[in-house]
């Protein structure tokens, strides 16, 4: 093994030991908030965090992976610049997004005070943002362990939150989006303080740059939030097309799942950066890359699936009653967690080597798919159309980029057959 692999493993194992914590954490933070705020009103406020995650990458405009392919093969001290042009467009593009959604989302969940909507939505806009860019320095700057320490304290400052609530006797959604937000701005203040940005003046955001950055952006963005439908669009649609108590026994599961997926993604996160560097080469060099850490996504993902539909029997006693069709819902969606890593990876390699419009066309094909399906299949099936959805969609979506990959191997460019 050579040094590089070794660094590259020891990335890995800084983000899963992040990430374990977070995970803990995140865990307890799930299981207090479930049983304070109950189905219902759980299920409207992962609407609107659901919102917020498929807006997000339209926030940040895809600085995050714009960064980590621009910064993979500079000095750290050449990736300056490079920061706060990007910061400056997650603020002003969260704002913007949350301006423009919180009407809509209002009118969408008809129950929900506006004001309401639109504190949450803001807060966790830029609560997904600003994160997302640091991320996206630290990786390409291989710096992962500060990765890990974002994580770490974000889901801190969440279980923090909810802890408080616990303590006031704080139970009601308004209580909770005060809570909510006063978390927000305290953690990004720390976090920006601990990036070094507290008391460096931001240089002015040149138009030049910016008309650079936000067509550079544009493609990571629609795959982002293509990539996040699949997650999420069920669970804005849920509340409004089936019950807010569907829409919380649903989240209740999917959580579940992402808790589930974290070695997998703490894995394709710490070889990203490597992965742009490969495909910046080729695509061919990209593919064997790739391959090499295919068997540790079908290995774990496989794993992790089997071992969420057998344990997700003891979900009604670690949420409580109300939650006891949380179970089968669970069992229903734990293929997801393999799909997704496959997807994920086929995602990262179509990005290293230059090919995000492709991918993003057919990232964006699947979510019309999971779109139309979502609809007609939520009035009828309720969570049960949801998950079938997500399934189908993500299996299309899987089979498509495979298909792009085998294509642009065959014909590079348009040209003649690759030899390699």
């Amino acid at each position: 093994m050579d040094r590089a692999e070794q660094q590259r493993l020891r990335q890995a194992a800084w983000l899963m030991v992040g990430n374990g914590l977070r995970l803990g954490l995140s865990g307890a933070y799930f299981i207090l908030l479930a049983r304070l705020l109950g189905p219902e009103a759980f299920g409207v406020f992962s609407a609107i965090l659901a919102c917020s995650n498929l807006a997000a990458p339209f926030g940040y405009w895809g600085q995050s992976e714009l960064l980590i392919q621009r910064l993979s093969n500079r000095r750290s001290a050449a990736a300056a610049p490079e920061i706060s042009p990007s910061l400056w467009l997650a603020g002003l593009g969260c704002g913007g997004m949350a301006l423009l959604l919180a009407p809509l989302l209002s009118l969408w969940l008809a129950e929900t005070s506006p004001l309401l909507v639109g504190i949450l939505l803001a807060s966790d806009l830029l609560f997904i943002a600003i994160p997302e860019v640091y991320r996206g320095i630290l990786i390409g700057q291989g710096q992962v362990a500060g990765v890990a320490l974002i994580d770490t304290g974000m889901a801190l400052g969440r279980l923090g939150a909810v802890l408080l609530a616990v303590a006031l006797g704080w139970g009601s959604l308004t209580q909770w989006a005060i809570l909510y937000g006063l978390m927000v701005l305290a953690v990004l203040l720390l976090m920006a303080r601990g990036m070094g940005r507290w008391s460096k003046p931001s240089p002015p955001l040149a138009w030049r740059d910016l008309g650079e950055r936000l067509v550079a952006g544009w493609d990571f963005a629609v795959g982002l939030a293509a990539a996040k439908t699949f997650t999420d669009l069920d669970k804005l649609l849920l509340p409004r097309l089936a019950s807010a108590a569907a829409g919380g026994l649903y989240s209740a599961a999917y959580r579940v799942i992402n808790f589930s997926q974290t070695p997998m993604i703490a894995l394709l996160t710490s070889h990203f950066a490597e992965l742009c560097r490969q495909g910046q080469k080729s695509l061919p060099q990209g593919c064997r890359y790739a391959w090499h850490l295919s068997p540790w996504v079908a290995g774990y993902g496989s794993l992790a699936a089997l071992g969420v539909a057998l344990g997700s029997y003891g979900i009604p006693w670690v949420l409580g009653s109300a939650y006891q069709e949380t179970a089968l819902i669970l069992r229903w969606l734990s293929p997801v967690i393999l799909l997704e890593g496959i997807h994920l990876l086929l995602s990262h390699l179509l990005t290293g080597s230059g090919l995000q419009k492709p991918r993003s066309r057919l990232q964006l094909l699947a979510l019309g798919l999971n779109g139309l399906l979502n609809a007609v299949w939520i009035p009828r099936w309720g969570w049960r159309g949801a998950a079938s959805a997500t399934l189908l969609s993500e299996v299309a979506l899987v089979l498509a980029l495979l298909l792009l990959i085998r294509q642009q191997l065959r014909f590079p460019e348009g040209g003649q057959p690759s030899s390699n």
